[in-house]
């Protein structure tokens, strides 16, 4: 009878491993060139796999930017879009699982190649960490641990950025070891970008209208005229400003709106009361020399593609010139990205990772191939991208 029960105990001791052996240890995602990742760091990637394929999305269709930018700004998660497919077939929820495993691994390599180049965190870097860590942990600890991210992961995702931009720098900033120099960098600016003032003339109210020629051929006239008057000397801060009164002024006609003499009487007499300080104000604001730049990319879309694309192929830097897309034309008076103070200093750290982001790319996906990694499959069968957001404290 005894050795029956002892028989019996010793069943369910083995069934009971088999069980946790089945499920697993969970806590760790992946395991490259001998360096664990614990699973919490792919959760918090796994947030950032999101916004990066909302981003994604606005790219490819500008009815998203909605999503992107409350996401950005507020955090704000639509679960439903976790099926939308981008255009590389991937869904949102796919994309957000495969940016979290490349996040891990390119932490690793950032890892390793922050002591081979014998770098180091300040002081000062240390502190905005902690204090940032601190600050998130107070506020929203609990949410992240519900998600199943630790105080450790968040930091340590801190700590990858940090050290990435250390490794970035080492290799592409001046001096660095790709020998950047910072005319290579200003000329990458003024050929990618280009800094505009421009003004609308539109022809059709929808692509699939047919085109009234006669309104056509008089909103080019009046957009060449425009042109004319800006060869002649004429300022174009001015001349978008009669443009844009013109605008209003046909548009309160078609909707029937107007103001009647009295009115506008009271109107004026009430502006003669305002006082100096509303006026210089006003005064301000007119004449801000920047106030109608557009600062363009190259691979932008707006306000259209084709706009985007005739303007850095037809507009030349200090001429004004008229281009075309499907509705409307455009008076467009590209100015020299360069000479706009500040301008340069405000891009130039995003312009550099421009300029290196294949070649940073091919560094991180070089060294990684020479990696043993090894995938916790079970993990990620468990992180579903649907669990992975807090629910942050409003």
């Amino acid at each position: 009878m005894n050795l029956i029960k002892r028989i019996t105990a010793a069943v369910l001791v083995f069934c009971l491993a088999l069980s946790l052996a089945g499920c697993g240890d969970t806590t760790w995602i992946a395991k490259i060139d001998g360096q664990t990742v614990p699973s919490g760091l792919y959760i918090y990637y796994q947030t950032d796999g999101y916004g990066d394929a909302l981003y994604k999305l606005y790219q490819e269709d500008d009815s998203y930017l909605y999503q992107y930018l409350y996401f950005a700004n507020y955090r704000l998660v639509m679960p439903e879009l976790f099926e939308t497919q981008l255009s590389t077939g991937e869904t949102v929820e796919e994309h957000m699982n495969q940016y979290a495993l490349d996040m891990c691994k390119q932490s690793v390599v950032v890892d390793k190649l922050f002591e081979e180049l014998e770098l180091e965190l300040s002081d000062d870097d240390m502190a905005i960490i902690d204090n940032r860590i601190r600050n998130e942990w107070t506020n929203n600890g609990s949410s992240w641990e519900e998600a199943g991210v630790s105080e450790a992961s968040l930091k340590l995702a801190l700590l990858s950025s940090y050290k990435e931009e250390k490794v970035f720098d080492k290799y592409y900033e001046i001096g660095g070891l790709n020998g950047t120099t910072e005319e290579e960098i200003e000329d990458y600016f003024a050929d990618n970008y280009a800094r505009i003032k421009y003004m609308t003339f539109t022809f059709a109210d929808s692509i699939d209208d047919a085109v009234d020629e006669a309104r056509k051929t008089e909103q080019l006239d009046l957009a060449n005229s425009y042109v004319d008057r800006v060869n002649a000397g004429e300022s174009m801060d001015d001349l978008i400003e009669e443009h844009n009164a013109e605008l209003e002024a046909a548009a309160a006609e078609d909707t029937g709106d107007g103001t009647d003499e009295d009115a506008e009487a009271d109107t004026d007499d009430t502006a003669d009361t305002d006082s100096e300080d509303d006026t210089a104000e006003e005064e301000v604001e007119v004449t801000d020399e920047y106030a109608n730049e557009t600062i363009l990319s190259k691979d932008g879309k707006y306000p259209t593609e084709k706009f985007v694309s005739y303007v850095f192929s037809s507009c030349n830097v200090g001429e004004t010139t008229v281009i075309q897309d499907d509705l409307c034309f455009y008076v467009v008076q590209r100015l020299d990205i360069l000479e706009r103070d500040g301008l340069y200093d405000d891009y130039r750290d995003s312009i550099l990772t421009e300029l290196f982001d294949s070649d940073y790319t091919k560094l991180m996906n070089d060294r990684l191939s020479g990696y043993n990694v090894e995938i916790n499959d079970r993990s990620v069968k468990r992180y579903k991208a649907k669990n992975a957001f807090p629910e942050l404290e409003d």
